[in-house]
């Protein structure tokens, strides 16, 4: 899934692309300047995270696997590829990228977290549960955040799905409502693989799977620093509840 996505933008990377300059005015989550976490460094994670951090963000990449997170911060790619470890270089280089084990501390320091798992079999329960167990983690250390922290989950899970599982997980575990404590969006893997070079289109630059308006509009601004031919992010109908 992965790989065909790759193939058809490569005629100018995403993680390297430079976004126009924006106006400095209010800073809030989805600007520029942003501090992202991102959960896990397979081709989505690591994509996302040198995306955002070639393009002026402060990313913290977080994973489990000790040799991940030491190759990240020795200039490595965790994924072989010369055109992604190059963006890594670059992106170390600009002081913007750095890669922990330590999710709660990544979390803390951040006010967007993206958990980048990886593709969710029905048949099997292992990813579904890893993304769990992520979330829960999650929720814990927004409970003792004071302020609003934007998550988005990037996998094949729906947004009905995700709402009915992941969203209850989150307020538990956080003890803070969804929409207005924290953000939620749902975006679907091969999201972060589109450009204006890929042949497979967004309908309108738009995508439906944000939790509330507040979630989309960050979301949207957070995501239109990148060429990724996502102009906005949207809530979906059957979720708003707001």
């Amino acid at each position: 899934m992965y790989h065909s996505h790759q193939s058809q933008a490569r005629t100018r990377p995403i993680y390297n692309y430079r976004h126009p300059a924006k106006s400095t005015a209010a800073v809030e989550v989805g600007s520029e300047n942003e501090r992202i976490s991102v959960i896990g460094l397979g081709l989505m994670g690591s994509l996302l995270s040198v995306s955002f951090a070639n393009n002026d963000h402060k990313v913290i990449a977080v994973d489990m696997d000790s040799r991940k997170v030491n190759g990240i911060n020795q200039n490595h790619s965790p994924i072989q590829d010369a055109e992604l470890e190059a963006a890594i270089i670059s992106a170390r280089n600009k002081r913007n990228l750095v890669a922990t084990s330590d999710l709660h501390n990544a979390i803390l320091q951040t006010e967007v977290t993206l958990v980048c798992i990886g593709k969710v079999d029905p048949q099997e329960s292992t990813v579904a549960k890893n993304i769990e167990t992520v979330c829960q983690q999650i929720g814990a250390t927004l409970a003792i955040k004071g302020h609003y922290h934007l998550v988005v989950i990037h996998s094949d899970l729906n947004s009905t799905c995700s709402e009915k599982h992941l969203k209850p997980i989150l307020e538990k575990w956080s003890n803070k409502r969804c929409g207005k404590d924290f953000g939620l969006c749902y975006l679907p893997l091969h999201v972060a693989h589109k450009s204006q070079y890929s042949t497979a289109k967004l309908s309108e630059g738009i995508l439906h799977g944000a939790h509330d308006n507040k979630s989309a509009n960050a979301a949207s601004r957070l995501f239109s620093t990148l060429d990724i031919g996502l102009k906005n992010v949207g809530v979906a109908a059957k979720l708003n509840t707001n």
